[in-house]
């Protein structure tokens, strides 16, 4: 009851955070990024795009090996915490383009097929319900990517925590320095990926439980 009340709490400020953010600091982020050319410092590329690819590429390796693992084991070892983790990472790619096709949002800068965008258009907010390139901007899914697996590994393994906290921190830096996302983008996707892994986590947890009572 205690940690569904601190849920709560915590989803409601996230929220209120959001909306603060959409309204009096989206933007202003934006262009102060784009007037101190803030795309030349290589380093926040590789924050926002290479850490989680470097994450994802072990995940597609760890998956490969774990079904390898199974075809001369009978036995599924299902609370493993490495599997728990990519297990998170996985369900928040798809949960995230549900929320991208709800949300509609333009992107803060143009990448791709002339999407429109806040410093190339001028355009700003939601377009509900809309699908395509155009508008993906909400939430982050880099940033519910790297808090699934950062969060889920912070409960499974405290003893790292500093670097899932680290890992975590440099993606944001990463997708707000490069202004690939809307800092609202990138407080929806950390949400989004820190329930993910708080809930893959606990789901597991209360399954051993009930295993062990039986």
């Amino acid at each position: 009851m205690h940690n569904n009340r601190l849920l709560l709490i915590l989803l409601s400020v996230s929220i209120l955070a959001i909306a603060l953010s959409y309204f009096y600091i989206d933007r202003q982020v934006g262009w102060f990024l784009v007037a101190h050319h803030a795309r030349d410092y290589r380093f926040l590329k590789f924050f926002a795009d290479g850490i989680p690819y470097c994450i994802g590429t072990l995940i597609f390796l760890y998956y490969l090996y774990f079904f390898i693992k199974q075809l001369f084991n009978s036995k599924c070892e299902l609370g493993d915490n490495l599997l728990i983790s990519c297990n998170a990472t996985t369900i928040s790619i798809f949960l995230k383009s549900s929320l991208k096709f709800l949300f509609g949002r333009y992107w803060t800068a143009t990448f791709q097929c002339n999407n429109p965008s806040l410093i190339n258009d001028q355009v700003y907010g939601f377009n509900w319900f809309k699908s395509g390139t155009d508008y993906g901007s909400f939430p982050s899914g880099h940033t519910a990517f790297i808090f699934a697996f950062s969060v889920s590994m912070w409960l499974l393994v405290p003893r790292l925590r500093w670097l899932w906290g680290l890992l975590a921190g440099l993606v944001v830096m990463g997708q707000i320095g490069m202004y690939y996302h809307f800092v609202s983008d990138v407080i929806g996707g950390a949400v989004l990926g820190s329930l993910i892994g708080y809930c893959s986590v606990y789901y597991v947890k209360h399954q051993r439980s009930m295993m062990s009572q039986q």
